[in-house]
């Protein structure tokens, strides 16, 4: 009798003790950078993680540029790594996939999903390509719709008097200037009529 409670409270034990955790840090981007994004997968990746990968990343509006395995972060202005790997229990499972993403070398998001202490839980048989594309947009919640943009140069009012413009001219310029945001816009219209 004793045997089979310490059985059964070891049993208890081994399923609260797994778990499956997944933690992002969304990407912080630079506006000025290009939407290219270089993949980099780790040595012995699976295609199907590529793809996934690859497809979600396109969907949020990155162009893509693939580097061999193991190639260094800091060879693209913006680039991501990953790996994934997968498990045997009763079905092929993906036990556990990291994304980096690196603007100059530099680590400026993560996501990370782990299921390898998921023992005995039944929730660890995912869709692989439904999460890759989950961790993709919780990663990039903005996508590449910020990207691409020059940096700002705002004209002070004595030398935009200095160059004789009327307040027209600049109002046209600033009408015809590409890829600002509404702030930046509604900053630039503020100080030209407060000339």
């Amino acid at each position: 009798m004793k045997l089979r409670h310490i059985g059964l409270a070891l049993a208890i034990a081994s399923m609260l003790g797994c778990s499956i955790k997944q933690t992002v840090d969304p990407a912080q981007l630079s506006p000025t950078l290009q939407p290219e994004i270089c993949m980099i997968a780790a040595p012995g990746v699976r295609e199907g993680f590529t793809h996934a990968y690859g497809a979600a990343l396109q969907s949020k509006g990155f162009t893509l540029r693939q580097l061999p395995a193991g190639s260094s972060p800091s060879r693209c202005p913006l680039s991501t790594t990953y790996t994934g790997t997968w498990r045997w229990d009763v079905a092929l499972y993906m036990r556990y996939a990291e994304i980096g993403v690196f603007e100059g070398g530099k680590r400026v998001g993560r996501a990370v999903y782990d299921a390898r202490s998921g023992g005995g839980r039944l929730d660890k048989f995912i869709d692989a390509e439904s999460k890759i594309h989950e961790l993709a947009d919780e990663l990039f919640p903005n996508g590449a719709a910020l990207l691409g943009q020059r940096p700002a140069v705002v004209a002070t009012s004595v030398s935009e008097a200095a160059t004789g413009r009327s307040r027209g001219e600049l109002l046209q310029e600033l009408q015809d200037t590409p890829g600002l945001s509404y702030e930046e816009y509604q900053r630039r219209y503020q100080a030209i009529m407060e000339q």
